[in-house]
């Protein structure tokens, strides 16, 4: 008998125009791991959040989901919600505690486990995935790639059948990628436990996946195929290549100065960041990468002023606008042509120049088709490209991005280092923070690797 069986499973949002998923199928046997394609917008994280009814989305729907013959939305809640565990794709959606052993014990505590019963699983689940020194730490402190492996783990605390993952190496430097997938096949294999995970590179999981199964026209369908293992990612090497391929062209005028920047979080025992310097011409796009932890989020804070250095010099020569890491948190309106309407409103616009500045920069970004979507149907990837056009209309002179590649398929990406590309010709400085270094060797033209608390040239 099949874990897991969707059948005729068929969907349409509460507030949405379309059919997202039309009688889609499929099943996958105990401790067995099935890797979920297919391009943005295409439905995986609503399939996904589908075979979990503690977090399924409100509309229509109709099929079935059954976990050992069972179907899921009959069962009671707290017994569903320990068969089935979930990690999104955006890992400050789902923090919820103020530390790391506080979110280890949330899921168990809310399910009614004695606490000798939980201390008992937080000593083997730190030790299992390698994070006993995460244990008293703020999860504030923590990077997105750290907060991803917290997820991780306080999903396996509840001992669950089947876990499902929403690109989960999205926040992942190349090396804790690995690590993950590594971690993410040892809970697979030796627990026992059914795993589906979504992800845009479905090569990352040759010969860990037993089944991919791609999404598209709101169907599922399984493909034959072997999954060839990505060439050896070189990944430091790479960083520095991005710098050394994409010289500086002799500009002495910048839009970013940064001198002796020293940063330590409140009650921390160290700087995250230690006299760093740093000089962007203006009209470069500039890549920042660094592994999990090193800080390249809180430098973007830093400048943005969200938070404040104790000492040294931060310039910026131009209004700064920034994306931060959950886009979803730049809307207060239902769709994007509503919240682009009313920024431009708020912000004195001539209603005459409303629409052709929507409509223009839509087709910069390739948005078009989503200006009248609500924003509950679309994908990460689509979300995260909103919120990039959103920016463009703040008229800024510096753009700031964490992480803007994330639940972007190749198309997108592409899309993403054209238009990088064409707003630096027009003057534009783009300063971006990623892990992805193919990425940010085809679309920067400037790079550093913050290390140590200081940014390598």
């Amino acid at each position: 008998m099949e874990n897991l069986l969707v059948e005729n499973l068929s969907f349409k949002y509460a507030l949405g125009d379309r059919q997202v998923l039309s009688n889609a199928g499929f099943c996958l046997k105990k401790g067995k791991m099935a890797v979920l394609c297919g391009p943005s917008g295409s439905g995986k994280t609503t399939l996904l959040k589908l075979l979990c009814p503690a977090i399924a989305p409100k509309g229509e729907r109709t099929g079935t989901v059954s976990v050992d013959g069972r179907d899921v939305y009959s069962l009671p809640e707290h017994e569903a919600a320990s068969m089935i565990a979930y990690v999104a794709q955006n890992p400050e959606t789902q923090i919820v505690t103020d530390t790391a052993y506080g979110e280890l014990a949330f899921g168990p505590e809310n399910l009614g486990i004695k606490p000798e019963e939980i201390r008992r699983r937080i000593a083997w689940t730190a030790s299992y995935f390698g994070i006993e020194h995460w244990l008293d730490k703020k999860t504030e402190e923590l990077s997105g790639g750290q907060k991803q492996i917290l997820n991780l783990a306080s999903a396996i605390m509840m001992k669950p059948e089947i876990i499902l993952l929403d690109e989960p190496t999205t926040y992942l430097d190349p090396v804790m990628t690995s690590r993950f997938i590594s971690m993410l096949r040892s809970v697979n294999r030796e627990l026992g436990t059914t795993v589906v995970v979504a992800e845009h590179r479905p090569e990352l999981f040759a010969g860990s996946a037993d089944k991919v199964l791609e999404v598209k026209d709101g169907a599922v369908r399984e493909r034959n195929e072997t999954l060839v293992p990505p060439e050896q990612d070189m990944f430091y090497e790479k960083l520095f290549a991005v710098n050394s391929l994409n010289k500086r062209d002799g500009k002495t005028d910048y839009a970013l100065k940064c001198s002796d920047v020293r940063f330590r979080f409140r009650n921390g025992t160290r700087d995250v960041l230690k006299g760093l310097d740093l000089a962007i011409p203006k009209g470069c796009v500039y890549a920042l990468l660094g592994s999990n932890g090193a800080g390249k989020t809180t430098f973007l804070k830093c400048l943005t002023g969200d938070l404040k250095p104790y000492r040294g010099k931060i310039e910026l020569d131009g209004k700064a606008a920034a994306l931060p890491q959950n886009p979803i948190s730049m809307f207060i309106e239902e769709t994007p042509r509503k919240d682009f309407r009313n920024y431009l409103v708020l912000t004195g616009c001539p209603i005459k120049e409303i629409n052709p500045k929507i409509e223009a920069v839509a087709s910069k970004t390739g948005i078009e088709n989503l200006l009248d979507r609500n924003y509950l149907d679309l994908s990460g990837g689509e979300t995260e490209m909103c919120a990039v056009a959103k920016l463009m209309l703040t008229g800024a002179e510096i753009m700031l991005l964490d992480e803007p590649t994330k639940g972007l398929d190749e198309t997108s990406k592409k899309r993403l280092a054209e238009f990088f590309d064409e707003i630096s010709r027009q003057g534009m400085t783009v300063i971006f923070v990623t892990h992805d270094a193919e990425f940010a060797r085809g679309a920067a033209t400037g790079a550093g690797v913050l290390s140590d608390g200081i940014v390598l040239e």
